[in-house]
């Protein structure tokens, strides 16, 4: 859902840099009036790329948040350049946007991601067996062996997602069978609907989004995934990247 940025967020310019580069354009941000703040800020600039944009958002929950590439290890179109960035922000040219967040809980742990939540087996040689539920329907096959699943947002369908049934999505939530014995279709589910993945054999992991913390499953382990309560606020995607950065991308790469 897209929504016009509140001139009070616009106006506050307590704003925390984030990422490991982030103060190399501590002074830039200076000189265009903005307040560098460590805590409680109205503003997170996410300096870096995708992966420093989920860690912040995680170190900053619900705060806008700002991300800007680094130029050291992204391309960028003159559009995206830092200051460029920094006076679209400015004047009120950027939109700001909430993305749904997953959530999976397992016992008393809760994790919350902004893109995706993966469940897979813990040894490569070995593959694993699970059962899913979809609001409280069990899916046919009852027994599922493979690598593993991913249910994403549409924010992140354009990562593990894609990288499994090579296309993204634009509303909802995606659930993708990571190299199952059995050929199956990707899931599209509501924002609504609620999953329910059983372990019945492992051992497995559990990951969301970039967060170090991995939790182990094993053997009748029960995890429960749904979408949070929780948005994330970024101003995007417009900040992110767009076609012509793409093109100096694959410049590179060739």
């Amino acid at each position: 859902m897209i929504s016009e940025p509140k001139s009070d967020i616009l106006n506050l310019m307590k704003t925390a840099l984030y990422g490991k580069n982030s103060q190399t354009i501590k002074d830039l941000i200076k000189g265009l009036g903005f307040s560098i703040v460590s805590k409680n800020p109205d503003l997170v600039i996410s300096y870096g790329g995708d992966g420093t944009l989920l860690s912040s958002e995680r170190e900053f929950p619900g705060i806008p948040k700002l991300p800007i590439r680094d130029s050291k290890t992204c391309n960028k179109c003159p559009n995206h350049q830092t200051e460029a960035i920094l006076n679209q922000f400015k004047n009120k040219k950027l939109k700001l946007v909430k993305f749904n967040k997953l959530e999976a809980k397992i016992g008393d742990s809760v994790l919350k991601g902004v893109n995706d939540i993966v469940i897979r087996n813990l040894n490569p040689t070995h593959a694993m067996r699970f059962s899913l539920f979809i609001n409280g329907k069990e899916f046919s096959p009852n027994i599922l062996v493979g690598d593993g699943l991913v249910i994403s947002t549409h924010f992140g369908s354009t990562g593990y997602f894609k990288s499994i049934v090579k296309k993204s999505f634009k509303k909802g939530l995606g659930l993708a069978f990571n190299n199952l014995t059995a050929s199956l279709k990707p899931i599209k589910l509501s924002l609504k609907d609620k999953v329910l993945i059983k372990i019945v054999r492992g051992p497995a992991v559990l990951a969301v989004d970039n967060n170090p913390k991995i939790i182990n499953l094993k053997e009748s382990d029960e995890i429960q995934i749904r979408t949070s309560e929780k948005v994330a606020q970024i101003f995007a995607p417009e900040t992110l990247r767009c076609t012509k950065c793409e093109l100096l991308k694959n410049r590179r790469l060739d």
